[in-house]
């Protein structure tokens, strides 16, 4: 019982750090993007890495955090089962949410995947995702 907290326990973090990294990645395509769009050379702009690498970086990142996020949403249910006797036990707003985190990122991963959509579009899923995370982390009841 208490393995699967432990795994449950690092790879949630595992995936929050890597889904973190993809959105900074993300907002810092974006910022770069719109400097050379604008044709605005800064300090900023100048600093950054190329758009090529940060949706890489993105990428990669998203794909590292879902299959640590699965392993932390099957090792949970696995604990449940041990502790409450059923796998999903009743309405859990964040067991719910969860699985609705687990869902956009596999949509934005099929999308990148599928689609070949890259860029702006990706980089944009990936913020509003790492949103829902937020909300999940702070706007559910344990």
């Amino acid at each position: 019982m208490a393995a699967y907290l432990k795994i449950h326990g690092i790879t949630i973090y595992l995936s929050y750090i890597a889904f973190f990294v993809a959105s900074a990645a993300a907002v810092l395509y974006l910022i770069q993007d719109n400097a050379l769009k604008k044709k605005r050379s800064g300090v900023i702009s100048s600093r950054l890495p190329s758009l090529s690498l940060l949706d890489k970086l993105n990428y990669r990142s998203i794909s590292l955090g879902f299959p640590m996020l699965t392993i932390s949403i099957i090792s949970g249910l696995f604990w449940a089962k041990n502790v409450y006797g059923i796998y999903w036990w009743g309405y859990n707003s964040r067991q719910f949410y969860s699985l609705v985190v687990w869902l956009v990122y596999a949509v934005i991963l099929h999308i990148r995947l599928s689609a070949r959509l890259r860029g702006r579009k990706v980089a944009l899923l990936s913020i509003a995702a790492f949103f829902v995370i937020i909300l999940t982390l702070f706007g559910t009841c344990p």
